[in-house]
This record gives structure tokens, C-alpha cells and sequence, in this order.
């Protein structure tokens, strides 16, 4: 009996003992799991097989052991073990950027605002390469890496490590720029007439030859409003510049060049090469941000600038490019705190086979579209050219857009001519996953700009279309600072010229600056009012006017000038509204009257707006021109009321020139002469719209008429 329960009290307690054993036990584990890290994956990474990637191995094979190249040596980790390490390494980001870095990431980048991507290399890692003699060339907290330069034997050496994760080459592009065409070289500076509607207020700006790659993507509406990126940092990522270009005068003088960094040479002098060399940043730099009145004005003339030089012109036409500086140049310019990062980096070929193929233009691949996504996940708008690869001298040719312009946060810019049509060397997307690139365009074609001779001219590329839009996209921060972003760039889609068909080759389409900045727009519809009547009518015409504009919010309006021969009713009121246009002919001679209805309203950014109005008076006598349109040849009848009427019948280009004189009359009642489409020379007209002008006595008439092809 006593055994029996002495065996129960035993089998109580070694129950208690186990149950008590696996409670400590349960506690202690969750004890070391709060100390653990929550997702390992982000803080340490497995080693890769093999360590050195295939492209980079099979370059090695074919190098001797002493011949040193640059490989990006990635690490497994930050060093980081447990929870309380990564909290206090996050706490330290902040000392590590600038104040206006961490303001800019609290209003627009990802939360947290510090991640694994802010910590710093660890140190031992980098002392260790050191060891190995090899050259550190760029450290990159956001990659967890460092570029070096190692033979064939060092790099064997740093394949042992233990902490290392993978080598790869570091990829070095090429760009060239397009040729400038000889014939073009007249032309660069004319603009079409439609691109005159919209001119700057008189007395605020003179742009100059600059006006018409401004009025394409209507910046200069947002000038008048009084933007022009004041307060707004653009990092520029190109080669040098001359900053001390008259163009930069304005930039200089006020203290809003706030750093400079040369990444080739590892100083801040990014002025110190010859022309060649700083030739391409002074053309972008001067197209975003310069302004000599008169002459040349940035779309963000206004703004702050900070220039990196990272990248090395090899030649008169070719720029070389290496991956680890433009990643360094990315984060440096965050840690200056950029809101807005421009560079035309991209290539078309590689030398030594371990470059990257369209299968990269994927947004996830490429190093450079790596940093380049990371950045703008920060809350900064990267903004980069999406190449000169299409239709190339000597193919095979690349065609697709470029690294990082593929990233799927990346604003990528292609180039049109001032008549909006796509630039033959622009490239295309889609990305190898399908997305539409480029995003936008704007003028890439003889885009006026500085040049480092110390004169202007215009530049062919897409390099010279990115820093309109990198301008742009700062105006739009600077009306609005909480915009990510993502949300900047949606602005632009969702206002460009082809938002509602966007394809491979425009994007979205040509930029649209006023509407993206999200301002009241005042619109009148239609564009241009054309009447015609008999001299001496009584009978009065009726049409509408339409006023509108492009926010909700209700804008008020009023008529401030029109003919007094028309009346519109109601001349005042709020948007939207439709007008009564009423047309009074009775007192007006026979001729053509042009004028316009101007309306004013004071919140609209491109106020006040006109519409053409043009009245066409004809006598009695009765005038016919057939077929109309026409191709080969035209007969024009003219039946007089009075036989012994002088008549004198004529051709004239819309802008007025005279095209062709018809012979006198003879004094018939009927007049009828047939025009072959060809001018006082004997040459044939281009097709288009013409006048006939018929002058009867002390009065005339016009009759448009049409040439086809």
C-alpha cells in the first residue's frame, strides 16, 4: 500500500517536474524570439551558387590572372542579429542624411521612413576587402555592397569570404548622342504659329528661343502664375558642367547651386575637364534650370540644383557610363535631401559580354533601375531618358528603352519634334514584362539649350527631352509638396496628350504641365467662330460659346473684350456655362472682319483666353470656285451685276502672299477663268487652304478654297 502510493506520488511529481520543464522551456524560446529578427529575409541573405556569376566567370576565364576589372561585391548582411540592434541601427539612420532628407521622406516616401536599405555597411566587411589590397571604388548601403577594383586572383580571394553573397562586373554603358541633322539647322529655331497662342504676359518673361519647347508642354502658363521651382532640389546626373556659363548666372548669384560631387575623380570639382567633357551636363542643366532673359529660360529656372559628374565622354559622340556611380550619385543626392533626380544614363552596346540584355528590362534587373525604384520609394522623382537607340547607323539595334528607365516607378522620357511627332532615334518599350514605355514626351529634337563653348543651339536626344519634364515635375512639388511620387507621375500620365491611348512609341503622350498641376484651367469652346453674309443682311446669325474649366470648383468669368457687332449673352457668370452668340451684319461693308472674344477669369492659370472670330461680307455678285477642293486645276466664275464692273480676281496664302494674279477681264458680264495650281513661277502649290480674292469696284470678297494631294 505505502509502495503503491509513494509510486503515485512519484508519478505526480515527475508529471509537475515535465509539465514545469517544458513551461520554462516554452518561456525561454519566446524570451530569444522576441530578441530574433521578425523577417530574417530582409537582414541577412543566403549565400549564392556559384558566388561569381556566370557573365562575370566567364569574362575572368578570358583575362590574364593581373588585369584588374570592377565587380560589385554584394554581402549577405548588415550585421544585424536581433531586433533591438536593427532598432537602434534605424535610429542612427537619421545622422546620416540630411534634415531636409527626412522631411522630404515623412512627406512623401514609404513608411517607415528609415529600413534595412538606410544602414550602413558594415564596416569589418569593407576593412576585410581592404585587406585583400583591392581598390574600394563605391560603397552602396541601399544594395548591401561595394564596388572594387580586383584582378582575377583578389577576386578569387574575395569569393571566400564568408560574408560575401555574390560578384558581379560592374556594367558599364555607352551612349551616343544623335547626330544633329545639317538641314535642320535653319529650322531649329521656328516654331509652328499654333504654338503662339498661349505667349508669356507681356513684361514677366522673355524666353526667347526656348519659348516654343516651353509653350509645347505649357510651362510658361505656370510662370505667369508666378512657379519656377523655387524651393525645389533637382540633382542633376551627368557628365560635368561649365557652370560658370552666362546661363547660370542667375543660379550662381542667389546661392541655389547647393553642392557638387564628381564621381569619376572623387572631388567636388565637376568643372575641371575640357569642353567635351562637361559639354552634355551644361546642354541638360541649361535646359531645366537656365535663364537669360531674352534668350534662354528653364522651366524650373527657379529651382535649386545640386550636380553630380558620373559620367566619362570617351569621344566627340560616345559617353561612357558605369553602373557603381550613378547608384552613388542616387544616394547621394538623398542624402541631400533631392526632390527630383535627372539623368540620361543608358547604352548602346557592350565590349566584354557581361552587359545586360532587353530580358533585364524587366524593372527588377539592372542595379541602376534597382536604385533607381529605391530612390523614389524615399520620395524622390526620378526622371530619366529613355534613349537614343531606335533606328541606329549600324544595326543590329537595341530600339527598347534603357536602364533605369524601365523601372516600374521611373518616369521614363521620350523626344518629339516641335511639330509633336516622335524623334526617329527615340526608343520604345514595352518593358520585357509589358509595361508602356516611355511614360511621356516633350521636345528632344533641336531643343534649345547652353552649350560649354559659352553659346546656345539646340541638341538633338532624348537627354535634352528628360530635363523639360524633370522641370516640370518640379513646378508641380512646388504647387503641391505632399505629392508622392507615384502621384506626380499619374499627374502627367493622366494629362498628356494621348491619355486615352497611350502606346509604345509617345507613351502618354506629349507632357501637359498647366493641366498636371492640377490649377483651374479656363477652356472656350470652340476655338474659332467663322461666319459669312450678303452686304446689306439684317438677318442676324446665332451660335454658343461654351466656357469651362478643368477643376470641379466653379470658376467666375467675364466676357473683356468682343466686336461690336456681335453680343454675347451672358457676357458674366460662373464656369460651366453656355453662351448665346449673336451676330449683327447689317451695318459691316463688304470684306473680311476678324477680331476675338477675350474672357477673363482670376483663379485660371492661363487667364485670359480669346477665341478667333473671323466674318467673311459679300456683295451681290454671285462667285463661284469648283470643284473646291480641288486637285489639278480650278474654274473660278464670277457673274457681275453690272457688265461694265471692274474686276480684279486673285490667289493669296492664308498668311496673305500673293500665289497667282489671274489676266484682266474683258469686260463680259460673266468672268470665268481656270486656275492650274500653279503660282507666278510656274510652280506647283503645296496642298492646303487658300484665299480667292475678287475685287469688284471699291469692294472686295474672299472665298477660301482647297488644294488636295
Amino acid at each position: 500500500m505505502v509502495s503503491q502510493s509513494v509510486f503515485i506520488w512519484l508519478k505526480k511529481f515527475r508529471l509537475s517536474s515535465l509539465l514545469f520543464f517544458f513551461a520554462l522551456l516554452i518561456l525561454a524560446r519566446l524570451t530569444v524570439a522576441e530578441e530574433r529578427p521578425t523577417e530574417k529575409v530582409f537582414w541577412e541573405y543566403p549565400v549564392e551558387s556559384p558566388k561569381i556569376s556566370l557573365k562575370t566567370a566567364n569574362l575572368l576565364d578570358k583575362l590574364p590572372s593581373d588585369s584588374a576589372i570592377a565587380v560589385w561585391v554584394f554581402f549577405t548582411d548588415k550585421g544585424i542579429k536581433t531586433n533591438g540592434e536593427y532598432r537602434k541601427a534605424i535610429e542612427e539612420c537619421g545622422y546620416q542624411v540630411s534634415e531636409r532628407s527626412i522631411e522630404r521622406r515623412k512627406l512623401r516616401g514609404k513608411k517607415p521612413i528609415f529600413d534595412f536599405t538606410d544602414i550602413p555597411v558594415k564596416n569589418q566587411y569593407l576593412d576585410e576587402l581592404k585587406n585583400l589590397n583591392v581598390k574600394i571604388r563605391v560603397v552602396s548601403k541601399w544594395l548591401n555592397a561595394a564596388s572594387v577594383l580586383a584582378n582575377k586572383n583578389q577576386i578569387g580571394e574575395i569569393e571566400k569570404l564568408p560574408f560575401v553573397r555574390t560578384i558581379e562586373k560592374v556594367v558599364t554603358f555607352y551612349r551616343k548622342e544623335p547626330l544633329f541633322p545639317e538641314e535642320n539647322l535653319k529650322k531649329i529655331y521656328e516654331a509652328p504659329k499654333d504654338q503662339l497662342k498661349i505667349p508669356p504676359k507681356a513684361g514677366v518673361l522673355g524666353y526667347g528661343q526656348s519659348y516654343a519647347q516651353l509653350a509645347q508642354i505649357h510651362v510658361p502658363e505656370l510662370h505667369n502664375s508666378g512657379y519656377s521651382g523655387k524651393g525645389i532640389l533637382i540633382t542633376m546626373l551627368d557628365t560635368g558642367y561649365l557652370i560658370h556659363h552666362s546661363a547660370f548666372d542667375s543660379i550662381l548669384n542667389s546661392g541655389r547651386l547647393v553642392a557638387t560631387h564628381d564621381f569619376i575623380n572623387g572631388d567636388d570639382n565637376v568643372e575641371d575637364e575640357p569642353d567635351r567633357q562637361r559639354e552634355h551636363g551644361t546642354y541638360t542643366f541649361s535646359a531645366v534650370g537656365g535663364f537669360v532673359n531674352d534668350t534662354l529660360i528653364g522651366p524650373a529656372f527657379g529651382a535649386n540644383f545640386a550636380l553630380a559628374k558620373t559620367e566619362i565622354v570617351l569621344n566627340n559622340i560616345e559617353i561612357q557610363i558605369e553602373e557603381d556611380n550613378w547608384v552613388a550619385g542616387a544616394e547621394w543626392a538623398d542624402s541631400l535631401g533631392a526632390d527630383v533626380v535627372s539623368s540620361s544614363l543608358g547604352y548602346n552596346r557592350w565590349d566584354d559580354g557581361t552587359g545586360y540584355t532587353y530580358h533585364d528590362m524587366n524593372g527588377n534587373t539592372t542595379k541602376c533601375t534597382i536604385a533607381a525604384d529605391l530612390a523614389v520609394s524615399k520620395g524622390i522623382v526620378v526622371v530619366n531618358a529613355a534613349g537614343n537607340e531606335r533606328n541606329c547607323s549600324f544595326p543590329p539595334c537595341w530600339d527598347y528603352i534603357i536602364a533605369p528607365a524601365d523601372g516600374d516607378s521611373v518616369i521614363a522620357v521620350g523626344a518629339v519634334d516641335i511639330n509633336g511627332i516622335i524623334a526617329s532615334f527615340s526608343s520604345v518599350g514595352p518593358t520585357y514584362d509589358g509595361r508602356i514605355k516611355p511614360d511621356v514626351v516633350a521636345r528632344g529634337v533641336s531643343t534649345y539649350c547652353a552649350w560649354a563653348n559659352g553659346g546656345y543651339g539646340g541638341v538633338n536626344g532624348t537627354s535634352l527631352s528628360t530635363p523639360l519634364v524633370a522641370g516640370v515635375c518640379a513646378l508641380l512639388l512646388e504647387i503641391d509638396s505632399t505629392l508622392s511620387p507615384i502621384q506626380v507621375r499619374k499627374a502627367l500620365w493622366t494629362t498628356a496628350s494621348r491619355t486615352d491611348s497611350p502606346d509604345n512609341l509617345y507613351g502618354y503622350g506629349i507632357v501637359n504641365a498647366s493641366k498636371a498641376s492640377g490649377l483651374a484651367y479656363l477652356v472656350l469652346s470652340p476655338e474659332e467662330f467663322e461666319f459669312e453674309a450678303i452686304c446689306g443682311d439684317t438677318h442676324s446669325r446665332l451660335d454658343t460659346l461654351v466656357v469651362t474649366s478643368t477643376v470641379a470648383e466653379s470658376l467666375e468669368w467675364k466676357v473683356i473684350h468682343s466686336p461690336d457687332w456681335l453680343t454675347i449673352d451672358p457676357d458674366s457668370g460662373v464656369t460651366p456655362c453656355t453662351c448665346s452668340v449673336t451676330l449683327d451684319p447689317s451695318n459691316l461693308g463688304v470684306g473680311i472682319h476678324q477680331d476675338s472674344i477675350t474672357v477673363s477669369a482670376k483663379k485660371a492659370i492661363n487667364s485670359p483666353q480669346s477665341v478667333m472670330v473671323t466674318l467673311i461680307i459679300r456683295s451681290t455678285a454671285k462667285i463661284a470656285a469648283f470643284p473646291n477642293p480641288f486637285q489639278d486645276s480650278l474654274t473660278v466664275f464670277v457673274d457681275k451685276s453690272n457688265a461694265n464692273d471692274k474686276i480684279n480676281v486673285s490667289i493669296f496664302t492664308v498668311a496673305g502672299e500673293l500665289v497667282y494674279q489671274f489676266s484682266e477681264e474683258d469686260g463680259e458680264k460673266v468672268f470665268e477663268r481656270t486656275w492650274d495650281g500653279r503660282n507666278e513661277k510656274g510652280r506647283n502649290v503645296s496642298s492646303g487652304i487658300y484665299l480667292l480674292k475678287v475685287d469688284i469696284n471699291d469692294h472686295s470678297e474672299i472665298v477660301k478654297i482647297a488644294k488636295t494631294k
